[in-house]
């Protein structure tokens, strides 16, 4: 599984928050600055690391609706640099690092991200959990260093929560505290 922020990883998570231009370039400073979180091949070269989110961006035609987290998984072209991973573990990973960028690099989500189980999952393209499904999102969650609490703000196991529940991702290590 690669964690490590693509350009087309950060070039998503551009559109989806939609900041202005101003903001924009200051949030891409940052996540280059933090470089060890980024490709290795743009770790040396800022210019050619923004060409490339620059690059990825322009693909774009609209921005995301946060409420519904409809994001990066519907009407583009997924690429993989790790072997034998699936569609779906890319889709999760995806959104998820979606999520933790905004957590690390925004207060858009004041230090959390909430959203109801059922959409999350409809922002991995499903209806319905499966064991397998569950544990994907687990091990995704667990390798980018996030839990996931209920609104009572207990660490919660999405295999036991209902579909209609409202589950708060959280850095696992909050630099805000």
């Amino acid at each position: 599984m690669n964690l490590l922020y693509t350009p087309r990883d950060i070039a998503a998570f551009l559109n989806f928050s939609n900041f202005t231009q101003s903001d924009e370039r200051l949030v891409l400073n940052d996540i280059w600055e933090d470089n060890a979180l980024i490709q290795s091949e743009y770790r040396k070269n800022k210019a050619l690391f923004k060409r490339h989110v620059y690059a990825e961006l322009s693909k774009y035609g609209g921005g995301f609706d946060i409420g519904e987290l409809k994001m990066l998984s519907q009407g583009t072209e997924l690429e993989f640099s790790v072997e034998n991973e699936t569609y779906e573990q890319a889709v999760i990973l995806r959104n998820l690092k979606t999520i933790k960028l905004g957590l690390n690099y925004t207060d858009i989500y004041i230090h959390q991200f909430e959203i109801k189980f059922r959409n999350l999952l409809k922002a991995f393209g499903y209806k319905r959990r499966s064991a397998k499904l569950v544990e994907n999102i687990k091990t995704t969650l667990s390798a980018l260093e996030l839990k996931t609490y209920s609104k009572e703000n207990l660490l919660c196991d999405i295999a036991n929560i209902n579909l209609d529940d409202i589950i708060m991702i959280r850095l696992a290590f909050n630099p805000h505290s």
